[in-house]
């Protein structure tokens, strides 16, 4: 399957079933509970407490059902799944955890290259120098582990084992199979599709008091749907 293929499948994909694409669109409506508190200046400190904890489980929750769309794509199956919450919970604590491990190291290097190149506590001139070059090493290795993220989701969603989501061999087997060059161009138009969806959402987010709940609800839906259905399509492919 070509990427063409594959992008053309996805962006139809979430209007295969307008009742659970609503239904997911609920769940992203939640999961974006704080920032529609906030878009209505709503200055109750614990009702944002209790909007961002709602939308922080809900957020797992939509990540883990995003597990099951890169599942179903992954068996070529046309189907949208259903919501279980209990198993979309587990699941998305799972991707959340992958996504710690591989941000984590990145961050770690990067600190560590600057206190070895002496960026930190340093003088001005010294210290942006160093800045610049810590900066570059910094943006390759949070891309290299970007792509590998990517990938070990889809690999917990193929295997649903969190140690092989998580070895960096496996993956990185998964990453030379599919190939480097097929991987960036795929991540590249997908973030163009989401970007232009990102525009629509901002654009709809004007219409006053409803236009947040649309936005969250219509194009968190489809962005959930879209991307998912992509990278298990892609996953498939070596």
């Amino acid at each position: 399957m070509s990427l063409g293929d594959i992008f053309s499948d996805a962006i139809k994909y979430p209007f295969s079933d307008i009742t659970k694409f609503l239904i997911v669109g609920v769940i992203a409506l939640l999961a974006g509970l704080s920032s529609i508190v906030m878009s209505f200046k709503v200055q109750n400190f614990s009702v944002y407490g209790i909007a961002s904890i709602i939308g922080f489980i809900f957020s797992l929750v939509l990540a883990g059902y995003g597990v099951s769309v890169i599942r179903n794509g992954i068996s070529l199956s046309d189907e949208i799944p259903d919501i279980d919450l209990k198993a979309n919970l587990y699941d998305g604590v799972n991707a959340l955890i992958i996504a710690i491990v591989y941000l984590i190291i990145p961050v770690i290097v990067s600190v560590i290259l600057m206190a070895v190149f002496g960026v930190i506590g340093a003088s001005i001139d010294h210290a942006v120098a160093a800045l610049g070059l810590v900066s570059i090493v910094a943006i390759v290795l949070f891309i290299i582990f970007g792509i590998l993220e990517v990938i070990a989701l889809a690999k917990f969603a193929d295997t649903n084992d969190l140690g092989e989501a998580l070895s960096f061999r496996e993956v990185y087997g998964d990453v030379k199979k599919i190939g480097i060059g097929k991987i960036i161009l795929f991540l590249i138009i997908q973030f163009i599709i989401i970007a232009v969806a990102g525009i629509i959402s901002s654009l709809i987010g004007y219409i006053p008091f409803v236009g947040i709940i649309i936005s969250q609800l219509v194009v968190g839906a489809f962005i959930t749907l879209f991307s998912q259905r992509a990278l298990g399509l892609l996953f498939i492919e070596y």
